[in-house]
């Protein structure tokens, strides 16, 4: 222990002589001998740590010169105008790129409104788009200036409802089926209204469209008393109800 305090002593005081050059890694330890192995390897390591330590150091003005020379540099870069900025700025990658990107998010857009109209069309009451496809069915009907093609859609119409409505018999909603049946009502009067409204300019297409109207009445019976007959008891008064709206609409054409 004694002797690694004396060693200490000697690097603390020699060190400065070492690295300033005015004593040599040999001249110490012809002082002190007795410590030679021991003080060797550690005055080499100040001598070495010394040198480090200057190589790293900063050049005297490094600092200044650096900023002179960024100053300098900004000051020869020349100003960019507006029209070159905005020219910068619509480069025709940039424009390739944003018009593709456009076109992209158009056709996904497209693709999600196609999918939503699908699977409104498709709905059935108590879906959460069923009312979107009721939406669709007014747009439609109101862009629809033609009586003829009107009366068409009507009648298409009422065969929807009746689509519907065997729908929710399969699928067991009957608690649901006196209001689709209503619906189904609607429809058939709404159909028998354009058909009584067919002006004398359409008179030709009158017959042939209370025809197939009559068809598709007749139609809507013979499936619902089948549907009758092989549904529980507890669905059968919305049936009941149904035909005897279907049956009206048959009267009401004869």
């Amino acid at each position: 222990m004694k002797n690694e305090r004396r060693i200490d002593q000697i690097i603390t005081s020699s060190s400065a002589a070492i690295t300033s050059g005015m004593e040599t890694i040999d001249s110490i330890l012809e002082k002190h001998p007795q410590y030679a192995v021991e003080l060797r390897p550690r005055l080499e390591a100040v001598l070495w740590l010394n040198k480090a330590r200057i190589s790293c150091a900063t050049r005297p003005g490094f600092i200044i010169d650096s900023r002179k020379y960024l100053e300098t540099k900004i000051g020869s870069m020349e100003p960019i105008s507006f029209w070159k900025r905005i020219s910068m700025r619509y480069t025709p990658q940039r424009l390739a790129f944003n018009a593709t990107t456009s076109v992209i998010l158009v056709v996904l857009l497209a693709l999600i409104v196609n999918s939503l109209v699908l699977t409104a069309r498709l709905s059935i009451p108590g879906d959460p788009l069923y009312s979107t496809k009721l939406l669709l069915e007014d747009i439609q009907l109101a862009i629809t200036f033609n009586p003829v093609e009107k009366t068409d859609l009507y009648i298409h119409l009422s065969r929807e409802r009746t689509t519907e409505f065997v729908d929710l018999v399969l699928e067991g909603n009957y608690e649901v089926l006196p209001a689709a049946a209503s619906r189904l009502e609607t429809e058939i009067i709404d159909s028998l209204h354009s058909i009584n409204n067919l002006s004398s300019q359409d008179v030709a297409q009158r017959q042939p469209t209370t025809s197939e109207f009559r068809e598709t009445l007749s139609n809507e019976v013979f499936i619902l008393n089948i549907l009758k007959g092989t549904s529980p008891i507890t669905a059968q008064p919305g049936i009941d109800l149904a035909i005897q709206v279907a049956e009206s609409g048959l009267m009401a054409l004869r």
